[in-house]
């Protein structure tokens, strides 16, 4: 826990199975394949695809909001009540030169910071489910940066920068991040695999983060499942109350 405070970042060598990571894996894909003509979906053909309300769209999911360390942890530098939100992100394979620039989760952090301004904190907890290594494009961090409010760097910029770090993963690896901590992924080659992960968050349950964006499920299964589940599950899902 220290160290996530400090640095911003958790590594967390095989969190979940591999084989239940590729179960996961499969699901993700099944889905990527069902939204991807939609509409409203989140998706780069031959590039990526975003597919959020993954607790709405399969059971399968259900599981990880219980997933311990991570819970635990974002529970005790987070306070007692988080609510939980589940995305999947899907690179294809062999898309080439696709990257991802420098960023943050939480950019809404104002300069100057007004006097009683509340700083954003959450813990993002990404679970890769492929292998990712220098084809797929290693993701790199700078440890420390999301506690330093005046560091920005500008929109698009891929360079490397002082004390990064550059991690790579196995299926069912995963990293917990602060989601202020500046991060971005290196461009794949010709020769990368796909690269699904899943994106689990842990928000306080005061902190509204509803979106509008990307493909909702037609029969909400968390509609269901609220109404079977007990207090603690419920609060997960987001409900609240002081």
């Amino acid at each position: 826990m220290e160290a996530l405070v400090r640095d911003g970042f958790l590594e967390m060598r095989g969190l979940v199975d591999p084989g239940r990571a590729g179960i996961l894996a499969e699901t993700v894909s099944r889905l990527a394949e069902g939204e991807s003509g939609d509409p409203a979906a989140e998706v780069l053909p031959g590039e990526n695809i975003y597919i959020r309300f993954l607790l709405d769209k399969d059971v399968s999911f259900h599981p990880l909001l219980m997933l311990e360390p991570p819970l635990s942890l974002a529970r005790s530098v987070l306070g007692p009540q988080v609510w939980i939100d589940l995305d999947a992100r899907m690179t294809y394979p062999k898309a080439a030169g696709y990257a991802v620039p420098w960023h943050i989760h939480m950019p809404v952090v104002p300069q100057p910071a007004p006097v009683f301004f509340c700083y954003p904190h959450q813990i993002h907890c990404l679970i890769y489910l492929d292998p990712v290594g220098t084809q797929e494009g290693v993701l790199c961090l700078i440890p420390g940066s999301h506690t330093a409010a005046d560091f920005t760097i500008p929109p698009g910029d891929h360079t490397d920068r002082a004390g990064q770090v550059e991690l790579r993963f196995a299926p069912g690896d995963a990293v917990l991040l602060h989601g202020n901590l500046w991060h971005r992924v290196r461009a794949a080659t010709a020769a990368a695999g796909p690269r699904r992960l899943l994106l689990l968050g842990y928000v306080p349950s005061w902190i509204r983060a509803d979106t509008e964006r990307g493909v909702k499920a037609s029969r909400p299964l968390t509609e269901t499942l609220r109404r079977t589940a007990d207090r603690e599950t419920r609060e997960l899902l987001g409900e609240f109350s002081w």
